[in-house]
């Protein structure tokens, strides 16, 4: 996937360097053009921002609802027509994240254990995350558990506190803001969990959904308004730096450079002509004088 083929109305996320600070920007796409994707402009204290160096991209896709990350070749301002805009170049394809793996979606949720067939020894936990392959549990601070432990847990969700089981068997181990956690593989999914991750689901599409695509002229269409900007991306690019840059101070000024000329071609020749006028005006004043 190119990131020209981006849909409108795309979250758009970079993460950038300013003055030594790292910033998140947050934009919005328009439309792809042949040579990147356009968004909408970013400022920095009044000022357009140009990012010259690569930058780390975050675009979550309203066509698939799928997060895209990738490094930009450029970000730089650009004028057309219709006002003023970024585009973002891009010679990598994008990979959606995790395209291997299966939609997390995170939880939060207060739950019990039961390990290993323990019907009296029922344990809290946090329900962390869960998708279609696993969940996530972070553990109580006393509750061990081996690799391969078969665990069987139980947490309400929903507005009507639906209670929800599902049986697991512990795969990896990992952190979660320095609480212990483990990750659990789900052999088999019940109707009940399904459900439940269908509706995650679709409250994470709602609020992307929601988002009106930008039309710049609803008289033309999308294809023609491409087009019209594409014209004005090759004829102008809004400049972010002057177009020359004056060094002083430092052993590169061309007053410092001894191989630098000082003076230009006509100065040189119109010195050259004086002096030799003056030589001819010598002559003439020693023939004087003999």
């Amino acid at each position: 996937m190119k990131v020209s083929e981006i849909s409108n109305g795309s979250a758009v996320k970079i993460h950038a360097a300013i003055g030594g600070h790292n910033v998140v920007l947050l934009t919005e796409a328009i439309f792809g053009v042949s040579v990147g994707l356009l968004v909408k402009p970013m400022e920095y204290f009044g000022k357009y921002m140009q990012f010259l160096e690569p930058s780390k991209v975050e675009i979550r896709n309203k066509r698939d609802g799928r997060v895209y990350k990738f490094m930009s070749t450029s970000i730089t301002p650009v004028k057309t027509r219709y006002g003023n805009f970024h585009l973002i170049r891009s010679e990598s394809a994008l990979e959606p994240e995790n395209s291997r793996r299966a939609q997390r979606f995170y939880m939060e949720k207060l739950g019990l254990m039961r390990i290993n067939g323990d019907n009296i020894n029922l344990t809290n936990c946090v329900v962390h995350d869960i998708s279609m392959r696993g969940i996530g549990l972070i553990l109580d601070k006393n509750t061990w558990l081996k690799i391969g432990d078969n665990v069987d847990v139980m947490f309400r969700y929903g507005p009507t506190l639906h209670n929800y089981e599902v049986s697991t068997v512990v795969v990896r181990y990992f952190e979660v803001s320095g609480k212990r956690a483990v990750g659990c593989s789900i052999s088999n999914l019940n109707v009940d969990l399904i459900g439940l991750i269908d509706s995650k689901k679709k409250e994470e599409h709602l609020e992307l959904d929601d988002i009106p695509e930008t039309n710049l002229n609803p008289a033309i269409s999308k294809a023609q308004q491409v087009k019209e900007m594409e014209e004005d991306i090759a004829r102008d690019e809004i400049p972010e730096k002057p177009k020359t840059i004056t060094i002083s101070g430092s052993p590169l000024a061309p007053e410092n450079l001894e191989h630098v000329r000082r003076t230009t071609i006509r100065q040189t020749k119109k010195e050259e002509k004086m002096a030799q006028q003056a030589r001819e005006i010598e002559n003439l004043l020693d023939l004087r004088d003999i």
